[in-house]
């Protein structure tokens, strides 16, 4: 179906935003020890019912999750009650319902010694390690043996995902990007400045084979955007949804507009409601000037796009 106005333009795009499976590339949350429910969720909020109006995103996501759980927000004590009647494991899979999950990718410590998953296909284990673990000894950093490490635990979690929390280039270049490449892993990174980002994509260009989902830190967006126009192995996870049409001028589809940077799955469940309304909103924006000008802009193809953005990006890394 051909778009040929503004109002159903708006409501297509609405429609395929809320109907898309998702697919979220970071949730760091401890499957069996995390806090969850509605005081964790409280916490991570900071929302303090009776202590005025919760304005800003966390307190919309807090009350975003309630609604979609089905839990009465006017109520918290029902709410609390009704919520811990529920096993752990049925409870995030209740989250992961209302959610239309189809991949998160859970962060799991490097060092760690089992994580039970429940059964769970739609999670998928990160291995993530941190500084401490490339600290260097009495001589230096034995990369080899880290390398052994990360390897063995990648197989015993059957996992495709190694995340390295803070910008390292010895360690990248010697212990994460042979593991990926040795692993058919994807790696996932946080780069701080923009130094970091020039330094990633030189080490990128030197391991043709590896992927990688790379996170700015807030207000580098547009040189992440930049790097990743050079380099199409590198798939970029916005901080923000104002750089939308910048990313979508020079990508295309090829990025993440979203991550829900949440310690919970209630909250990463809460960020996600309020973010897809915000991105529908965004997306029209972006879609309109094609939609006015004559551009035979077409359902189908929105659907595809938002199918991309959302979820698809992320999981054709895989195949």
């Amino acid at each position: 179906m051909i778009i040929s106005d503004k109002q159903e333009l708006k409501r297509c795009v609405k429609q395929a935003v809320r109907r898309v499976q998702i697919a979220e590339c970071c949730l760091d949350f401890d499957m069996q020890n995390g806090p969850l429910g509605v005081d964790a969720l409280m916490d991570e909020a900071g929302v303090h019912p009776g202590k005025g109006t919760p304005f800003g995103e966390n307190g919309a996501a807090f009350y975003a999750a309630l609604d979609a759980l089905e839990l009465p927000a006017r109520d918290l004590s029902s709410a609390r009650s009704i919520q811990q009647s529920y096993e752990r494991h049925a409870y995030i899979r209740e989250v992961l319902d209302s959610m239309r999950a189809k991949r998160v990718l859970v962060t799991v410590d490097c060092r760690a010694q089992s994580v039970d998953f429940y059964g769970e296909d739609r999670i998928s284990p990160m291995i993530a390690a941190d500084e401490s673990f490339f600290e260097a000894g009495r001589y230096g950093v034995d990369y080899a043996q880290l390398a052994k490490r990360l390897e063995d635990m990648l197989a015993a979690m059957n996992s495709k995902d190694l995340m390295i929390r803070r910008f390292d280039e010895h360690a990248l270049r010697y212990c994460a990007f042979p593991v990926c490449e040795d692993m058919h892993a994807v790696l996932h990174v946080l780069l701080r400045d923009e130094g970091e980002i020039g330094r990633f994509c030189a080490l990128l260009e030197s391991f043709p084979s590896v992927r990688a989902v790379v996170h700015a830190a807030s207000g580098l967006d547009g040189r992440l955007i930049a790097a990743a126009a050079e380099q199409p192995r590198l798939l970029p996870v916005l901080s923000s949804m104002d750089h939308l049409e910048e990313a979508l001028a020079a990508l295309g589809t090829r990025f993440i507009p979203f991550t829900c940077r949440a310690l919970s799955p209630d909250m990463m469940l809460g960020r996600w409601i309020v973010a897809k309304d915000a991105f529908w909103q965004a997306l029209c924006d972006a879609y309109l000037p094609l939609a006015r000008s004559g551009y035979p802009l077409e359902s189908g193809t929105i659907e595809k796009d938002i199918q991309a953005l959302l979820g698809g990006n992320l999981l054709s890394l895989y195949e």
